[in-house]
């Protein structure tokens, strides 16, 4: 994705909206999240910001009443041009999200639910770094409603609030003191805003509630009069609101209907929680637009003017927006710079998705800073390397599980400084929250479950760890029965791409295993911009594709499931769970699983056969289940019929460094080639920078079976790799103006943005780096050369006449013996 600053700029000063064309079509991307048995839609902008920047931050907005995410169309552009995330889901039942089962109660709870599992879907951080946290959110109409619960139910997930038109209500007023005429009041009458949509179009609904909203006064019917009665096509629409805004409301609202919108807020606004004990631990900014209609609410001008909120927000800013097109209900239209300046007074310490790019003083890696950690690691860093986290991705049209587990480090206040631009760090202070992020792909018969060891493991040792189930195993989706087979390769290599830009990682060590080392080192081959590094487990690298058929006997497993509905037959013998077991007992075994003619692969090993030990009945029942749930359709596709159509790399060469770990053990190690290209250095051919252990004792499952020793191994292949920052300036938009600011606070500290050619130190250094750097220097040296030159011969003329004069004196008086003293070798640390 292209800088945002550079495609697309907002100038707050002139107030002049920009319109929805191609350049904001490409910026904002649109997905679909199941989020608790729906599919949301969730448009965000500013998502490639964070693969080389600290992102400011997360803004996540939440529109009202007819609004959809379309209405912060303009705020999600200048957010994220000013370097944060942008973030507008359509609520449930409006837009492009799912609607709920029709005999579904509306539940206040159910949006505060949403928004979170959200903030978790996109992996916006949980843990709080004293005063900064996950993500600022920006709501309007109802939508602040639920803004203000989340806020007071998980403070730890929020760094700030901004509403939009409706202040804080500790307690549910009745609406009895309303006339009944009041839009809100017929609306919640069962039926009766049904039949008077009913007679118009989609279109002019839409066009005669944001006729009506946009005014000054508040919309209320007489007797015998409905709402869409106080409007007809003659009122012209706001100046603000075109008839293509006015296209995208109706097409969207032809798709989801009034039925859910009329439930939610309208005929549930007397089921808001009662809230007159709240106490808010965040910031909260408040813009009313003095002609919106709702300041003319009962109680409204009360809270917003004689200071009824502050006992209930104590960090409380109110501003008003005066008459004029930026003071209507639909004020966000031209809140911009008042949003920037609330994100900007309340910044973002660090972001913990994101702090790992944070710069030290000099250029250090990671793995440096943090070799002693103990003094800032926080106290609940070891629970949380514990917790593993489940989430359903949406990947390229199929919905994608991940698990995930991190523990992250935290910051001193005394040692953090906020900036206009940004964050610094002190100098002298270790500053890292997680080492890197490691992605652990699966092979057969296994799923994310198989690296559960792996994953805890380095989270407590600060990496962020996921394991993703591939397309068609475990709790993933399965692809379409018709998928293009010839196609399953790539397929595996862009869903890690995408499960990498929907986590924000930007750069990641891939552990793979089985057939997942064949997109992993695909992935490596492709995008080595975002491998840190390679580690494999029992399959080496293979140029070509493997030719089993002519180097293994028929009844060879691979050569048996790859025959279509062979296994599917063998298979059906039994129930899974039998299935499952005998296969983790052939594949455990040292001997590849071969069956003679007439018997079948599962007539290998029998009841009677044992586990290993190291997998458990508890573990099988996992596996069961989870196949249970995907069959073994797409498994017997991916690999076992795809085998042949590997991607062809006879010209590979690796810039990743490659780690193999090989079981001596695993039967794999007797497939024919596999022995020659680990021992014989065929391998090394294609990865200049690769090293392979290997296990006497492991088995196929040796990650499983010897957990420990893995471990240690891969533990120590990050170690031997440390994740280094890598930030640059074109991302900010800005230079030497931006760069002498952020050296502003003084020699001792240096800020998080840093470009690589910079000195690091922010003094004398940098003067002249500056200076000699300057185009007025370069001109003044280019002048002078010509009496340079002269000045120079001149020199060397008069040394020679010295020289000769010296040589002359030497001859007539020779020197004294000279004596020899020999000096102990220079240390170069004590130098």
């Amino acid at each position: 994705m292209a800088s945002l600053s550079s495609c697309f700029r907002i100038d707050p000063e002139s107030q002049t909206l920009p319109s929805m064309g191609t350049a904001m079509a490409e910026e904002i991307q649109h997905t679909h999240i199941p989020i608790r048995g729906l599919n949301i839609h969730v448009a965000q902008v500013g998502k490639g910001v964070s693969r080389v920047l600290c992102c400011l931050g997360t803004v996540v907005f939440l529109r009202g009443f007819p609004e959809i995410w379309y209405s912060w169309r303009h705020q999600m552009l200048a957010v994220a041009a000013a370097g944060y995330r942008a973030i507008a889901p359509d609520c449930r039942g409006y837009g492009l999200s799912d609607q709920p089962p029709e005999h579904e109660v509306a539940s206040w709870d159910d949006l505060v639910a949403d928004v979170l599992a959200i903030l978790d879907a996109y992996s916006i951080p949980k843990t709080r770094l004293d005063d900064a946290v996950a993500a600022f959110l920006v709501a309007k109409d109802f939508g602040a409603k639920t803004a203000y619960e989340l806020a007071l139910r998980r403070p730890d997930r929020t760094c700030g609030v901004t509403c939009l038109g409706t202040p804080f209500n500790p307690k549910p007023k009745p609406m009895d003191a309303m006339p009944g005429g009041l839009y809100i009041q017929r609306w919640r009458e069962p039926g009766r805003a049904e039949a008077d949509f009913g007679r118009y179009d989609v279109r002019r609904v839409v066009r005669t509630i944001y006729v009506l909203f946009s005014g000054a006064d508040i919309p209320t019917a007489k007797e015998g009069q409905e709402i869409m009665d106080l409007a007809d096509l003659s009122t012209p629409l706001p100046e603000w609101f075109t008839e293509e805004d006015l296209d995208v409301y109706a097409k969207l609202y032809d798709k989801s209907g009034f039925r859910y919108p009329l439930q939610m807020p309208y005929r549930a606004i007397h089921k808001m929680p009662d809230r007159q004990d709240a106490k808010f631990q965040v910031p909260v900014f408040m813009v009313m637009g003095v002609k919106d209609y709702s300041s003319k609410f009962p109680g409204f001008q009360t809270a917003l003017r004689c200071g009824a909120m502050e006992s209930f927000m104590p960090d409380l800013k109110i501003t008003f927006v005066p008459e004029g097109r930026l003071g209507s209900h639909f004020v966000q239209e031209q809140v911009n710079e008042l949003l920037l300046g609330f994100l900007k007074d309340h910044p973002v310490i660090a972001e913990m998705a994101y702090l790992q790019q944070l710069l030290h003083y000099c250029q250090t890696s990671v793995g440096q800073l943090t070799a002693q950690p103990e003094p800032i690691i926080d106290a609940h860093r070891v629970a949380m390397a514990q917790e593993i986290e489940h989430t359903h991705l949406p990947i390229r049209g199929i919905n994608i599980h991940v698990a995930q587990s991190s523990a992250a480090y935290s910051l001193a206040l005394d040692r953090v400084l906020s900036h206009g631009m940004g964050v610094v760090v002190s100098l002298g202070f270790p500053v890292a929250d997680e080492l890197g992020t490691v992605v652990f792909l699966h092979g057969f018969p296994e799923i994310w479950y198989s690296w559960r060891h792996q994953m805890l493991a380095v989270a407590a040792a600060g990496y962020r760890a996921i394991a993703p189930d591939w397309r068609g195993y475990g709790l993933s989706d399965q692809p379409p029965e018709n998928e293009e087979a010839s196609w399953v390769w790539d397929d595996l290599v862009a869903d890690v791409l995408a499960i990498l830009d929907a986590l924000s990682v930007p750069k990641a060590f891939l552990v793979a295993k089985d057939f997942g080392v064949v997109p992993a080192y695909e992935f490596a081959l492709r995008h080595p911009e975002r491998t840190r590094g390679v580690a494999c487990l029992g399959i080496p690298f293979s140029p070509v594709p493997f030719a089993f058929e002519d180097t293994m006997p028929e009844g060879f497993y691979i050569l048996r499931w790859g025959e279509p509905g062979r296994a599917e037959a063998d298979f059906g013998r039994y129930d899974v769970r039998r299935v499952v077991r005998t296969i983790y007992v052939l594949f455990s075994g040292a001997e590849i699983p071969v069956a003679e003619e007439g018997q079948e692969i599962m007539d290998l090993a029998d009841l009677s056969t044992p586990l290993p030990e190291w997998f458990t009945e508890e573990d099988l029942d996992v596996y069961t289940k989870l196949y249970e749930n995907s069959g073994f359709r797409y498994p017997l596709q991916m690999p076992y019929r795809s085998v042949h159509k590997m991607p062809n790399r006879l010209d590979a060469k690796f810039q990743v460094p490659v780690f193999m770990v090989m079981g001596e053990k695993d039967y794999c190690f007797k497939f024919p080639g596999f022995e020659a290209a680990l021992r014989g250095g065929a391998m090394e051919n294609f990865m200049p920078d690769l090293k392979i252990t290997f296990v006497p004792e492991g088995s196929h499952f040796v990650q499983e079976q010897l957990p420990e020793q893995v471990n240690e191994l891969l533990l120590g292949f990050f170690k031997d790799h440390p994740v280094t920052s890598n930030i640059y300036w074109k991302k900010l938009g800005c230079a030497r103006g931006a760069r002498d600011a952020l050296c502003a606070p003084g020699p001792d500290v240096c800020h998080a943005y840093t470009d690589p050619p910079f000195p690091r130190r922010c003094g004398s250094a940098r003067i002249l780096f500056l200076v000699l750097g300057s185009p007025f220097f370069i001109v003044i040296i280019l002048s002078w050369l010509p009496f340079v030159v002269l000045v120079v011969a001149a020199a060397v003329n008069v040394a020679d006449s010295l020289g000769v004069e010296h040589t002359q004196q030497h001859e007539r008086d020779p020197a004294p013996p000279r004596t020899t003293r020999k000096h102990p070798p220079l240390v170069a640390a004590g130098r």
